[in-house]
């Protein structure tokens, strides 16, 4: 056995939900795979009754009171033995914007996997308007799952004696299962022949290199986002000139933002000019609304054609996806059968170990790991980055919610994808209460050290707005602004 493996603990406890699948493996342990979303929520929230919704709420959904353990074999499986409940930091809400503020800080914070839960709140209150503030390791949700969490919480909030029934969390793997292929055998060979390679000097990664490289990543920079925001009245025009296009409106935004990329940044390599789409299991597949990691994705070249018009290019972005979306024989979920310990080195840790600044100490085993740069893993991180798509659009369309929930109201949400340096456009759009929001992801760089993509991303917003002909949206604020100092408690 490898000197580079640590003691594990032993899966052998009550609690286990199952074992963790090799799509969830992907996003375990990497440090931009926080997935988070807001929620503002007008009407004067009781904060004691809230509480108890949102620890009644994990009684739904088991992931929502889980952590991780390994076996002796390095295997993962999620467990709710001795978790606690959600935790919640209540604070004064003193402005409209002070949520970017607060949800930009506590994603630089790793989750305490072995210790859980992988999910983690906080509400800015105030008497009439309050931002319920969710942040989720991707391993346990999508942004469906994190709406769904929304909603079934606001269901309780409102009816705290509403019967519970739990909804146990399926494998999403065994939903879409992926057919045979020549390439999907190529990539079982492959994976096979990779595996002994990296067997005969593996390297293991737990909670305690994920916490040091999580916090040395972030340390010095910070996750952003531009976001697109239309009322209701634009909200509706919106999806007006999309349908008179007859184009839907991910469609439309997926396009205007890849356009403004190019216009403003320069066209990308033709090795970048594809899109990689998720799509949620749980509304093709008739699943019932369960809190889990519940996506398949389809992969496609597109380059955006100076021929024809924008709106010509979206219909055609459109009429591709929902060409394969449509599908009877989507080609599954497919992940080659990598040893999981070399899938946690490709995704979470080659991949960003050098990216941490050299004034943040990783500990020794990590600190072996990036000098060992002729292991197998950095060649295959090598490829995967250069695999990695210039557009990730994840569009969750419209979410339903009720008109109330007694006596507050659901006002607005906003998607947070993660945020990711290796992916140049990442887009995130939600529908909900008749309000459409979309956000555009970046990763801050340390100060001093290269420019800041945001003013580039709020001419890439602006530029999307034109082309979707809403040219009196654009404007050149920020959209980080500070907010004024509050008072916090923590409640847990």
């Amino acid at each position: 056995m490898s000197s580079h493996k640590k003691e594990l603990t032993n899966q052998n406890e009550s609690g286990n939900i199952r074992k963790m699948s090799l799509c969830e493996r992907m996003f375990f342990m990497s440090p931009v795979c926080t997935v988070m979303m807001a929620a503002r929520i007008t009407g004067q929230v009781d904060t004691t009754r809230f509480q108890k919704a949102l620890d009644a709420v994990t009684g739904i959904h088991p992931l929502l009171r889980a952590k991780i353990v390994f076996d002796q074999d390095h295997e993962a499986f999620f467990s709710t033995d001795h978790v606690r409940s959600i935790p919640i930091r209540i604070i004064s809400r003193l402005s409209d914007n002070q949520w970017m503020d607060e949800i930009k800080r506590e994603a630089r914070i790793p989750f305490k996997l072995e210790e859980g839960p992988l999910i983690k709140c906080i509400l800015l209150h105030s008497p009439d308007v309050s931002d319920l503030l969710v942040l989720c390791n991707h391993s346990i949700c999508d942004g469906m799952a994190l709406a769904i969490f929304i909603r079934d919480l606001l269901e309780l909030y409102q009816d705290p004696d509403k019967k519970i029934e739990v909804i146990h969390p399926p494998d999403a793997m065994n939903i879409l299962k992926p057919g045979f292929s020549i390439q999907g055998l190529i990539g079982q060979i492959f994976a096979s022949y990779t595996n002994w390679k990296w067997r005969k000097n593996p390297y293991y990664f737990g909670s305690e290199e994920y916490s040091t490289l999580y916090s040395s990543y972030w340390n010095d920079k910070k996750p952003g986002f531009v976001l697109f925001e239309f009322d209701l009245t634009e909200s509706e025009r919106l999806i007006a000139i999309c349908r008179d296009h007859e184009v839907s409106i991910g469609s439309a935004f997926s396009v205007a933002s890849l356009c403004a990329y190019e216009e403003i940044c320069g066209e990308f390599p033709r090795s970048k000019q594809k899109i990689m789409m998720p799509f949620d299991l749980r509304r093709r597949e008739h699943v019932e609304d369960v809190f889990c990691l519940c996506v398949g994705s389809i992969h496609f070249p597109f380059n955006y054609s100076r021929d024809k018009t924008f709106w010509q290019n979206a219909a055609s972005f459109h009429q591709e996806t929902h060409s394969r979306l449509s599908s009877k024989k989507l080609p599954g979920i497919q992940i080659p059968p990598f040893d999981l310990s070399l899938m946690d080195a490709i995704v979470s840790y080659s991949a960003f170990v050098h990216r941490v600044s050299r004034t943040n100490t990783l500990n020794e085993n990590l600190r072996k790991f990036s000098e060992d740069t002729h292991n197998v893993a950095w060649s295959l991180t090598k490829n995967f980055e250069n695999s990695i798509p210039c557009l990730v659009p994840t569009n969750l369309g419209n979410i339903e919610f009720s008109e109330s929930y007694g006596d507050v109201k659901l006002e607005q949400l906003v998607f947070l994808p993660s945020s990711s340096e290796l992916n140049p456009l990442i887009l995130g759009g939600v529908g909900a209460r008749g309000r459409v929001v979309f956000s555009l992801q970046f990763v801050d760089p340390p100060s001093g050290t290269t420019t800041s993509p945001e003013s580039e991303m709020i001419q890439i917003r602006n530029r999307a707005l034109e082309l979707l002909g809403f040219p009196e949206k654009s404007h050149q604020k920020p959209v980080e602004e500070k907010c004024q100092p509050s008072m916090e408690k923590d409640t847990r």
